[in-house]
């Protein structure tokens, strides 16, 4: 049987930290009743985005660890690390395509939003979009030729389409225009 901080952490880390989700679910009271500090709540999301960096995960499980981890980092970019996780889709050499096409719209929530509170700046908007678009510049090449890369947990075979893909691609350009 789980003691009280254990519960409390398996609810934090199940809502990322995120006391609207708990309430929708109705765990808020619950979390509450814990009484768990901002220091201690602080030390699971470190751990957690700690753990996320030194685990290599593949396809659906990679992109739902990515998806946990982005809704963990803050808003204000005061992770140490906030780069490596703006940056993680493209630098993680041993994911597959479709599922480094799925992380990026999450990769681009975290530029929008630092951009938004203004502490992304141009510079760094550009250099992340200059990014983005030679890997997307790769990922098209290889969907129009058929050899795109994709794990064997995805059923969906959209992105062997080169039409589809390059739609898909050019969706998340127009998006961007944003950042700059």
């Amino acid at each position: 049987m789980k003691t009280t901080m254990e519960r409390a952490k398996d609810l934090f880390l199940q809502y990322n930290g995120n006391r609207f989700y708990m309430a929708l679910n109705g765990d808020e009271y619950e979390y509450d009743g814990y009484q768990v500090s901002k220091e201690t709540e602080e030390a699971w999301r470190r751990e957690y985005l700690d753990k996320f960096m030194q685990q290599k995960r593949y396809g659906k499980d990679a992109l739902k660890a990515y998806a946990s981890a982005v809704g963990f980092l803050k808003s204000d970019r005061s992770d140490a690390d906030w780069e490596n996780f703006l940056y993680y889709p493209l630098r993680s050499g041993w994911l597959d395509d479709v599922t480094v096409l799925f992380m990026l719209p999450l990769s681009f929530m975290l530029a929008e939003k630092w951009t938004d509170k203004g502490r992304f700046s141009k510079t760094e908007a550009e250099e992340y979009l200059r990014t983005m678009n030679e890997f997307l510049k790769e990922i098209q090449k290889r969907a129009e030729t058929g050899t795109l890369i994709r794990a064997e947990d995805y059923n969906r075979q959209e992105f062997s389409d080169p039409v589809y893909a390059a739609a898909y691609i050019e969706d998340l350009k127009r998006k961007w225009l944003k950042l700059k």
